[in-house]
């Protein structure tokens, strides 16, 4: 049964999400974006790699392409209609799909994944999920105790100017003290989520933007377009098959007062990139 908006937990409404989004997710820019993502990642042959929030495998699949036969990929997902796309992929592609194992479970407590060891992978990757996150420090302390000395995390995060309009029902959802599926307002420029991964002991080596995600580039819409706005991210994915016609009636008004205050000159930016890092376990 379908829970009303904003009272699921965090892994709640990734499920609800993505398992919708499953089946044609790869319909979209991800492709693309996971093979620029990965460019970015120095993985060697016979590397282990922790592949969370793995969804459709668009990251494992390239990973395991570069570890090689002594390699393997581990890879953790909360949505089984992901995983189920990513164990379909293997079975169309054994050679690669081999060296993949793969658990339906909540990546910010691995501690209840069979058989995953503290230290014992040289490498960690999150791809287009770190922001759905409440507590990102905690998620990567935790994280951090996966890898071995030398061992790196690879994470991106989304400009703060990036989908302006679901930043604005965060703002919203906030001043309703609702909760909402994800956790974007902490990013303030592309130093800030260095600061969390030095604070955690993690040694910073690149923090690459990412431009044009989507192929869109940035965009400016008018202030007067922001009923058009409000509708469009009330049905997307952030709500899809959760119940909220009460959340919707009151946060309507509110969506408005937070889209003008952002507007600069009569337009409100959102901005199409992303921020890639990776930082090392000394």
């Amino acid at each position: 049964m379908a829970q009303e908006f904003g009272t699921e937990t965090q892994s709640q409404s990734a499920q609800r999400m993505y398992n919708t989004r499953a089946s044609n997710y790869e319909e979209s820019w991800h492709p693309g974006y996971s093979q620029r993502f990965m460019a970015l990642v120095p993985l060697s042959a016979g590397h282990r790699v922790l592949d969370l929030c793995c969804g459709t495998g668009l990251e494992a699949f390239i990973a395991a392409e570069a570890v090689g036969e002594q390699g393997e990929i581990v890879g953790v997902d909360v949505s089984a209609g992901m995983l189920e796309q990513l164990r379909e992929r293997q079975e169309r592609e054994p050679k690669l799909g081999q060296r993949i194992r793969t658990f339906h479970h909540d990546v910010t407590d691995l501690g209840g994944v069979p058989g995953l060891e503290k230290g014992s992978f040289d490498a960690i990757l999150c791809s287009c999920a770190f922001v759905l996150f409440e507590c990102p420090a905690e998620v990567v302390a935790h994280w951090k105790e996966y890898l071995k000395p030398g061992g790196l995390v690879a994470i991106d995060v989304t400009h703060e100017w990036n989908l302006r309009s679901g930043l604005v029902l965060e703002q919203v959802a906030k001043r309703l003290g609702v909760k909402y599926p994800s956790n974007r307002s902490w990013i303030k420029s592309i130093e800030s989520f260095k600061k969390i991964l030095a604070e955690e002991g993690l040694v910073v080596e690149k923090a690459v933007p990412l431009e044009r995600v989507s192929g869109q580039g940035s965009v400016f819409y008018g202030v007067d377009e922001v009923d058009k706005q409000y509708e469009y991210t009330m049905n997307s994915s952030l709500t899809q098959n959760a119940l909220f016609e009460s959340f919707k009636v009151q946060a309507k008004p509110l969506f408005r007062e937070e889209w003008e205050k952002i507007a600069v000159d009569g337009k409100v930016e959102s901005v199409d990139t992303s921020y890639v890092y990776v930082a090392r376990r000394p």
